[in-house]
């Protein structure tokens, strides 16, 4: 089928105007509560903050690290108008002009406007919402991979995809409970739980994409399962910090059964021009991981009162990562039995 035209009246396209609306209005109603000074108690005063970036009086206590977040918004609403105007094809998900490429930009347009409220208020409910960006975002391609290798309908995807952002949310929110709305005591004793969750999301999601690729290649079992197990596991022990090492060991066992048991499946058939935008998306999230402390407050190369910030490219490397991999699933075909490649 082709494309549905795009309506004479709204030459930007339904899904991007949408998603400006939201955006916008979030973005203002964040400048209404910043304004009345309506944010909850719970802030954190100069000095205790991790980052680098000096506090600021006004709308944002941390212009560059705030503003930098609206790559994210950028590039979720770049998605949605490319949507807008795709020749919508059966090739996968992110081309049926279905909800999938939606809720893949909603998710990067949820890291920018949390790490923005974040930045921009310094407080704990400012880097609740900035959690919850990124471990909504992180989800995202995790259980996409699963839909593909256990066969599920984009509507079991989404649904899927709501009960455990609602789940790993409510959870993290209930952790905060007590700083963030100064109900109950919350759950300090599960304090490794949103870090947990992110890197093991991430390893997962390498674990999946490598068992495709590594289909058309002559490995054999162990050597697949020694792949697919020393990519996560090199980059936890290159990125992941923790003060309890049981964590780290946690994380590394779980990569090898995770390969163990992603090994033992057939994966999808799914055929790639180019593996380009994976390894660039990659890329740069892992330059960015690698520059990522040299933010934060008391780094050699902290500079307070600059306008580079490294944290600030920090997010921008991430926005460009996502976009890479926007692109990377956009390009897939899936291929049926009876089909050639």
């Amino acid at each position: 089928m082709s494309k549905i035209s795009t309506s004479r009246t709204n030459p930007f396209g339904k899904r991007f105007t949408i998603g400006f609306i939201v955006s916008a209005s979030l973005l203002f109603l964040y400048v209404i509560v910043t304004l009345m000074d309506l944010w909850p108690a719970g802030n954190y005063e100069e000095g205790e903050f991790a980052w680098c970036e000096s506090f600021v009086s006004g709308l944002f206590l941390e212009p560059v690290n705030t503003l930098t977040n609206l790559a994210f918004v950028v590039v979720g609403l770049l998605i949605l108008h490319r949507t807008d105007q795709q020749e919508n094809t059966d090739q996968n998900g992110f081309t049926r002009g279905g909800v999938i490429p939606v809720v893949y930009a909603g998710a990067v347009i949820s890291i920018g406007l949390g790490s923005f409220a974040m930045h921009g208020t310094r407080t704990v409910l400012g880097a609740f919402f900035d959690w919850s960006g990124m471990l909504v975002f992180i989800l995202f391609p995790v259980l996409y991979r699963l839909k593909s290798f256990l066969g599920w309908s984009d509507e079991i995807f989404v649904r899927n995809h709501i009960i455990f952002s609602l789940l790993v949310l409510g959870i993290e929110f209930f952790r905060n409970s007590d700083d963030i709305v100064g109900i109950g005591e919350g759950l300090r004793r599960f304090g490794f739980f949103r870090d947990f969750v992110w890197a093991e999301c991430i390893g997962l999601w390498i674990i999946f994409e490598l068992r495709i690729f590594l289909e058309r290649t002559s490995y054999g079992s162990l050597e697949r399962i020694f792949i697919l197990s020393a990519a996560p596991i090199t980059l936890a022990l290159l990125t992941y910090s923790t003060t309890w090492p049981w964590q780290l060991v946690a994380l590394c066992a779980t990569f090898v059964l995770f390969s163990i048991l992603v090994n033992e499946t057939t994966p999808p058939s799914i055929h790639r021009p180019t593996q380009q935008w994976f390894v660039m998306g990659v890329s740069s999230f892992i330059i960015g991981m690698l520059i990522w402390p040299y933010g934060r407050d008391g780094s050699a190369f902290c500079l307070p009162d600059s306008i580079f910030q490294i944290h600030g490219l920090w997010h921008l490397l991430c926005a460009f990562a996502t976009w890479c991999f926007y692109l990377h699933f956009v390009s897939e075909r899936i291929v049926n039995s009876d089909e050639s490649e």
